[in-house]
């Protein structure tokens, strides 16, 4: 018994360290620059973050499957914030449980080879808002491609803002991710990678901040104020990659985790179409419900969101998408 319980402690304690043992970068709980100190363009981005996230959780509210009488409106509000950005654009109509949706898709060529997608998906959960939960995330998708308008990519960047990612169609053949992925490889469109941005909307470096489950809080700093990078267990070099391009570009923390993505606390975003036609696939988030107390309750509205520091991160985020983009296709 005594040996079957340390082999038991043994591979777990294996088990914490594959999923965590990562490169680390970034300093914790540092006081956020008072808003006197931001340069212009970060104050204007503030305030577009802000608008954009009150836009979708308020102004158009509920826009879950089930529920969604205004989400013509927000389909033209994403199909023209990623024009503005400097993208081709692209409704993708389609039936999901006799109701029409759309996936927006905006593609910006490269110079080069190689093609990268970047999403997540825009409707809302049951009686949600979903500010941090489903806006942010979106919102910091177009903001950062409207940074990127007058950069050089090497390679093709895809954007897909999907109609279809909560319930009841998440997993199955009408989760909008989906639809997509199947209709561009009929296409014979080819993803290199994939990176789906999740809640990406709540960062505070106050120490006792993270309020975690088991068994991540054994995992996770106690501070909010970092982004996490999330693989698959078998893809850990992948979230290694993804810090490394981080560190490379700012200052900021950011933590990496590779786990299995049926372990509860997992990201659940719109990776699992691209995970199972074996595109590496990362998901980057402010760790969601871990972190988020109201997360994607009727309290996840636009207003306890701090735009400073999420603008800041998705500054970042941007300059790492162009790191990205600049780098060498990977083989698969």
């Amino acid at each position: 018994l005594g040996i079957s319980f340390a082999a038991v402690v043994l591979v777990s304690f294996g088990g914490v360290v594959h999923m965590t043992k990562f490169p680390e970068p970034g300093e914790l709980a540092l006081a956020p620059p008072d808003e006197a100190s931001l340069s212009w363009e970060t104050r204007n981005r503030i305030d577009d973050l802000a608008e954009s996230v009150a836009y979708q959780a308020h102004e158009i509210g509920r826009r879950s499957s089930r529920f969604s009488p205004q989400q013509q409106f927000l389909v033209e509000f994403l199909e023209a914030s990623l024009d503005e950005a400097g993208l081709e654009v692209e409704l993708q109509e389609y039936e999901a449980k006799g109701t029409t949706f759309h996936n927006v898709v905006g593609t910006r060529k490269g110079t080069g080879a190689g093609t990268l997608f970047i999403g997540t998906h825009y409707d809302s959960y049951g009686k949600s808002p979903c500010g941090n939960a489903v806006a942010t995330g979106v919102s910091a998708i177009i903001e950062s491609m409207s940074i990127l308008k007058g950069r050089s990519l090497d390679r093709t960047s895809v954007v897909g803002l999907f109609g279809t990612g909560e319930k009841p169609h998440r997993g199955e053949a009408t989760m909008g991710a989906q639809v997509w992925l199947d209709r561009a490889t009929e296409d014979g469109l080819e993803i290199d990678e994939a990176l789906i941005v999740s809640s990406f909307g709540v960062f505070s470096g106050g120490v006792g901040l993270q309020k975690s489950s088991f068994p991540w809080y054994l995992m996770y700093p106690d501070t909010a104020d970092w982004v996490a990078f999330y693989a698959p267990f078998s893809a850990k070099e992948d979230a290694t990659a993804a810090l490394r391009r981080w560190d490379a570009v700012t200052d900021l923390p950011a933590r990496g985790f590779a786990a299995p993505q049926w372990m509860l606390g997992m990201p659940t975003a719109d990776q699992g179409p691209f995970l199972d036609a074996g595109i590496p696939t990362i998901v980057v988030s402010d760790t969601g419900s871990e972190r988020d107390s109201v997360f994607r309750s009727k309290g996840d509205d636009a207003y306890h969101i701090d735009y400073r520091t999420m603008a800041l991160r998705v500054e970042a985020l941007a300059d790492f998408v162009e790191r990205w983009a600049n780098a060498p296709v990977r083989s698969r």
